[in-house]
């Protein structure tokens, strides 16, 4: 016969069971004041007249040239998914495209990043792929996303002179590298994970490129419209769009990171006391930059037609 529970095991369990109830109401309220406080903020500093002038002068090529350069990024995303998944599904590009904008908006659209789960949604019901696998998948990917925004951060945000920056930058990839391999290791072992479960085998540094592409041309686009729209030097502006970024992965996140992106690229660029131009040049960019995510998701779902579930498949 098992021994009774003590009083204060009991007690803990009590406490332990309590907290995992309250954890979701504390997220969704702790999301709510962020957006609220963001929002107030931004309506403070925030001159949309200046604002529509900005958007008035700068050229249509200007505009375009970024959404190209963002398209691009969402492009090397879905080269990514195809490789990743060469060896369970013969997936067409147009098909990963598809699958890697959906998944884009959702994480846009829902609070809290919930919209992760389309991604383990899409390649389960499209290729039949193990949740596992599709979810150690989704985790590598993020994984090095957050690498590839940790050396960007070094090397631009860093308080050091340039050479300085760039050494910085250098010895954390190098860091990150051994770091991550390490933990990667780690991972696998907990979750049971042999090889053959990964796409495109155990390597927690497989696609990287996809990444490192993906957020160069993001930062560089966006920081090229935040400096031309505010009347920045090219290396404030790249610095605002990085900020604007590192502030959607932080987990209080409202839909779309309305109010907390603006904020980001506040501080990233060096918190100027006369915020009016920098700001109403930071709800551009996200608009634009959120404009050609979910335009291209919507096209992309009706030029595209949907496989049935395990189409694709070998």
């Amino acid at each position: 016969m098992s021994a009774p529970a003590q009083p204060g095991q009991a007690r803990v369990a009590s406490l332990a069971a309590t907290a995992r109830t309250a954890w979701p109401l504390l997220r969704l309220l702790g999301t709510a004041a962020v957006c609220a406080l963001a929002w107030t903020w931004l309506m403070r500093h925030a001159d949309l007249r200046l604002l529509q002038d900005q958007a008035g002068r700068l050229p249509a090529g200007a505009w375009v040239s970024a959404a190209a350069a963002l398209l691009g990024g969402h492009a090397m995303r879905a080269w990514r998914l195809q490789r990743d998944w060469r060896e369970s599904a013969h997936a067409p590009f147009s098909e990963c495209l598809r699958i890697v904008l959906l998944h884009n908006a959702l994480v846009i659209a829902l609070p809290l990043r919930s919209g992760e789960v389309g991604y383990l949604v899409a390649v389960q019901r499209r290729w039949r792929v193990g949740l596992r696998a599709a979810g150690l998948a989704l985790l590598r990917w993020r994984l090095q996303d957050a690498a590839v925004l940790l050396v960007l951060a070094v090397l631009l945000l860093a308080p050091l002179a340039p050479a300085l920056r760039a050494a910085a930058a250098v010895g954390c990839a190098v860091l990150l590298h051994v770091a991550l391999r390490a933990a990667w290791a780690w991972l696998l072992a907990r979750a049971g994970a042999g090889a053959g479960v990964l796409p495109a085998g155990p390597s927690p540094w497989n696609g990287l490129g996809a990444s490192v592409a993906n957020w160069g041309l993001k930062v560089l686009a966006n920081g090229g419209l935040l400096a031309a729209l505010a009347g920045l030097p090219w290396l404030p502006g790249w610095q605002g769009a990085l900020g604007g970024e590192l502030a959607g992965v932080q987990p209080l996140q409202p839909p779309a990171g309305l109010g907390t992106y603006e904020a980001g690229v506040w501080l990233a660029a060096g918190a100027p006391p006369d915020a009016a131009a920098l700001v109403a040049a930071a709800i551009a960019v996200h608009a634009f930059s959120l404009a050609v995510a979910l335009g291209a998701a919507a096209l992309v779902q009706l030029a595209v037609g949907r496989p049935r579930a395990g189409e694709g498949i070998r």
